[in-house]
């Protein structure tokens, strides 16, 4: 009997979520909030991480550690990144700079700070 419950209890909750709404909708309002936000973010992203880029660079020149040029690459790339970004905002109707492309900068930006890492 005790499982007989749990079982209708579990498919009454399966029907709650099934009929209800997603259950990311909570985020909606901090979504809309990002996107009003994102030319803002992007053009901060692109000084830092050229500031950084530039640090690393500044410390691969005194200390000669390749480890530090990998983590150059990584910050050139959010530069890079962020200014496609933001050439897509102003120059092009948006649809450029899509999930996809963005997916491959962060997997560079990922696969540097890993070799970085890990690089003797």
């Amino acid at each position: 009997m005790k499982r007989f419950g749990t079982v209708m209890l579990a498919l009454i909750a399966l029907i709650g979520v099934v009929f209800a709404e997603a259950p990311w909708d909570f985020l909606r309002p901090a979504a809309t909030a990002a996107a009003d936000i994102g030319w803002v973010v992007a053009w901060i992203v692109m000084f830092v991480s050229a500031v950084m880029a530039y640090v690393a660079f500044a410390a691969y020149l005194k200390h000669k550690m390749p480890k530090l040029l990998w983590v150059m690459v990584a910050f050139g790339l959010f530069f890079v990144k962020s200014a496609l970004h933001l050439a897509d905002l102003y120059i092009s109707p948006g649809t450029f700079m899509n999930v996809y492309i963005q997916s491959v900068f962060d997997l560079a930006i990922m696969s540097s700070l890993f070799v970085s890492l890990f690089k003797k």
